[in-house]
């Protein structure tokens, strides 16, 4: 598998074949039993893994929220030492970015582990693009939302990588089909691999 920059992939196939897997290989979170992840012409066991994981954000399926504030959870990248040395974005672009996601009405120093899961899951994916990634891996981002909040996801990610170029990498199991985005559809068996779904 060859994934281009700026890419948006949309990978699909049946539960236990491997796709969680391949996106934490990607991450690095991973190493491979056979075969090689190589970036930009090195492979990635050479690469440091700080600055890796700072090029290539990671949503989980399911959102994991710190104890503490709304603040607390999208800034907690820029505690890390993937995060040093970057600039933390205000409070005021940070309001400004959660009404991107339709969160408006989530104030930043409320309980971010008591919010609806859609919620989190929102808040999970400011949090992984705070940083500015080149790719983002999303792990089936949007199957445990009500259609509202998985438009919202949708929506971003479209956007993230029509207006700024990022990659997206994207396992899911909903019927998909980005508006603008030019989207390349694989598919994944324990039988063939990944291949070319249409």
């Amino acid at each position: 598998l060859t994934i281009g920059s700026g890419e948006f992939v949309l990978i699909r196939g049946p539960s236990g074949v491997g796709k969680s897997s391949l996106l934490r290989l990607l991450n690095g979170l991973q190493e491979p039993t056979s075969g090689r992840v190589v970036v930009d012409g090195r492979e990635l066991a050479s690469i440091d893994i700080t600055d890796h994981r700072r090029r290539v954000g990671y949503v989980q399926q399911t959102p994991v929220m710190v104890s503490g504030s709304v603040e607390d959870n999208l800034l907690l990248a820029f505690r890390y030492r993937s995060g040093r040395g970057q600039t933390p974005p205000t409070q005021d672009t940070l309001r400004a970015t959660l009404g991107l996601y339709r969160l408006a009405d989530v104030p930043l120093d409320a309980d971010a582990t008591v919010l609806s899961v859609g919620q989190q899951q929102r808040l999970a994916l400011i949090r992984a693009v705070m940083t500015e990634p080149a790719l983002l891996l999303c792990d089936e981002p949007t199957s445990a939302l009500d259609p509202e909040s998985r438009e919202v996801v949708e929506d971003r990610l479209e956007a993230m990588n029509v207006e700024q170029g990022v990659g997206v990498v994207m396992v899911t199991h909903v019927d998909y089909s980005p508006k603008a985005a030019a989207v390349r559809r694989l598919r994944m068996s324990a039988e063939a691999g990944l291949e070319d779904d249409g």
